[in-house]
């Protein structure tokens, strides 16, 4: 996987819908983009972060991510899900949590410490850490561990490394603990006796196979990371070509680097990408640089990034980054 990217299941992708017909919001375009990203195994967690930014778009009220967050159960989170939910206590699920945690979030790496009467979960979200991902992140950890136990048991506090909002008191409503604002990283506290609780859903032998799966899966994935990662870097470049031809259409790109069109969108979809994807952000990564050439007109950055036209361009990069191109050049 390349290390700049973190990916994390689209089954996550299921809560939003289902925040969506909780509130019985039609959110058209929105829903299609859900769609489009669940197409692949894994969704990139910026892409994720979008799509929550979206949704504050079309409903926006105070704790947003918490409120999506808090709708997530254990089969969210894919096998590592069906793993904790066969596993005896809390206290040995959290434990395979840590252990399989890059399965939930590719750079994920929670820290682990006992102080006081309380267990310290503490993570950041690297290059993702906007508001609502830290609090939908946060949300869904405390979801898991509730929903597994079957009690509503809240943490002993929380930290959020975001700005003390407005309405704070509706944080620690949802959350049922005091909430912490402008933390350097998320942070959950669990009361230590809540990890002695038996799990109802306990399977020894399912635990087992799901133990064996995990364990493939971590391997498989510290494996095909290098290989992808030579065949992402070719794709980049040949996209960087196929833009100075004005054709950067998945089957030329393809046939450029020897793979059939059928076999080139596999190789993407199982390691979490599209072509869409890596073309898009190809793109808006160039834009970005290219805009800041004050030599550049907008027509001709949209010329270099393999545009026909600029209208095309102009929406693509509003869909990216929140503003149009020359919005965006007068606020550098």
């Amino acid at each position: 996987m390349n290390n700049d990217i973190a990916y994390l299941p689209t089954s996550f992708l299921d809560v939003l819908l289902r925040y969506l017909d909780e509130r019985e919001l039609a959110a058209s375009d929105l829903r299609h983009s859900i769609h489009l990203s669940a197409q692949n195994q894994r969704v990139e967690s910026r892409t994720f972060s979008s799509l929550l930014d979206e949704t504050y778009r079309v409903d926006p009220v105070p704790a947003l991510g918490l409120r999506i967050g808090r709708m997530a159960q254990p089969q969210h989170f894919g096998l590592v899900g069906y793993l904790l939910a066969s596993c005896s206590t809390l206290g040995q699920a959290l434990t395979r949590y840590g252990r399989f945690q890059t399965l939930v979030l590719t750079d994920l790496k929670a820290e682990v410490q006992v102080r006081g009467s309380d267990v310290i979960h503490e993570w950041s979200l690297r290059g993702n850490d906007n508001a609502l991902s830290c609090e939908f992140s946060a949300a869904i950890f405390i979801n898991l561990y509730q929903s597994l136990i079957k009690k509503p048991i809240a943490p002993s506090r929380v930290g959020l490394p975001i700005p003390k909002p407005a309405h704070g008191d509706i944080y620690q409503a949802i959350l049922g603990c005091p909430v912490e604002f402008n933390c350097s990283s998320i942070r959950v506290d669990v009361p230590s006796h809540v990890l002695l609780m038996d799990i109802a859903t306990r399977d020894p032998h399912l635990l087992k196979i799901f133990d064996q799966q995990a364990n493939a899966m971590l391997l498989k994935d510290a494996e095909s990371s290098g290989c992808f990662e030579t065949f992402l870097q070719e794709l980049q470049e040949n996209i960087l070509a196929a833009m100075n031809n004005g054709d950067t259409r998945a089957s030329t790109v393809a046939s450029q680097m020897g793979y059939s069109l059928r076999s080139f969108y596999r190789k993407l979809s199982v390691n979490g990408h599209s072509y869409r994807s890596v073309l898009a952000d190809t793109r808006r990564r160039l834009a970005v640089r290219y805009l800041a050439d004050p030599a550049l007109s907008p027509s001709e950055v949209a010329l270099l990034l393999g545009y026909s036209e600029q209208s095309a361009f102009i929406r693509a990069f509003k869909h990216w980054m929140g503003q149009t191109p020359g919005e965006y050049r007068q606020n550098l």
